[in-house]
């Protein structure tokens, strides 16, 4: 869901670890226009790359300026944040380069029933809930603190000025957008299916203060795949 209207896509996750993770999305906002985002962490690098394709005269779709100083560090922590949420989603383990500590958060009721409640915590405030369905301990969903994902699609009507930007570019007076503030993110996660021995889940919903925001279905899980040198490189 974008603030304005619902668009779909292709999403592909990939995860090495102990500290790598690479979340590359396609989605069609408008017409024929494609948005290519790259984002994740390798190590300590932030991973962060957006590319147009097919986009009109005046489109302007933007990924905010790369952070630097502070709020670069902030970003990877917050990027190795997401690392260990997705390592809790599919393995129900924390990644060594995220170490984490499991303690029992005792029961709840939940839609499908009874689940057990654990929480998890680790450095730079990492806190996350986990609930266990008590008949299968699969996990059926995470709560946590966190920055929702923004994009931001903004037109600029009629030609560049003469000698100016090319077509498409931004207008230079275009206001920067709202910092991002951390909101209450809950991550259901269901459809389990065996992949070479392991259950996984299938399909995941994403949802921002209480709002569903996110729903993808996957269709294909590896494990273990031969990743190419330059899949968790800096772009």
């Amino acid at each position: 869901m974008l603030p304005d209207r619902q668009v779909s896509g292709e999403l592909t996750i990939d995860l090495q670890l102990p500290d790598k993770l690479l979340r590359t999305e396609s989605i069609n906002p408008m017409g024929d226009t494609t948005v290519i985002t790259e984002q994740g962490v390798n190590g300590e690098r932030l991973l962060r790359h957006q590319r147009t394709l097919n986009g009109p005269p005046g489109m302007v779709i933007r990924m905010g300026a790369a952070p630097t100083g502070d709020a670069e560090a902030q970003a990877v922590r917050n990027a190795r944040a997401d690392l260990a949420r997705t390592a809790l989603a599919f393995l129900l383990t924390a990644p060594a380069a995220v170490p984490l500590e499991f303690t029992s958060g005792g029961e709840a009721e939940s839609d499908e029933g009874k689940a057990d409640v654990i929480d998890a915590k680790g450095a730079s405030n990492f806190a996350a809930r986990i609930l266990l369905d008590q008949k299968t301990h699969r996990p059926m969903l995470i709560m946590y603190r966190g920055v929702a994902p923004r994009v931001m699609i903004q037109t600029q009507q009629g030609p560049a000025p003469e000698g100016g930007r090319g077509r498409g570019e931004p207008p230079r007076d275009l206001p920067a957008p709202p910092p991002a503030q951390a909101v209450d993110i809950t991550l259901y996660l269901d459809d389990y299916k065996a992949v070479e021995g392991v259950m996984l889940p299938h399909h995941m919903a994403r949802s921002v203060d209480g709002k569903p925001t996110e729903e993808m279905t996957f269709k294909t899980i590896r494990i273990n795949p031969a990743f190419t040198p330059d899949t968790f490189a800096a772009k």
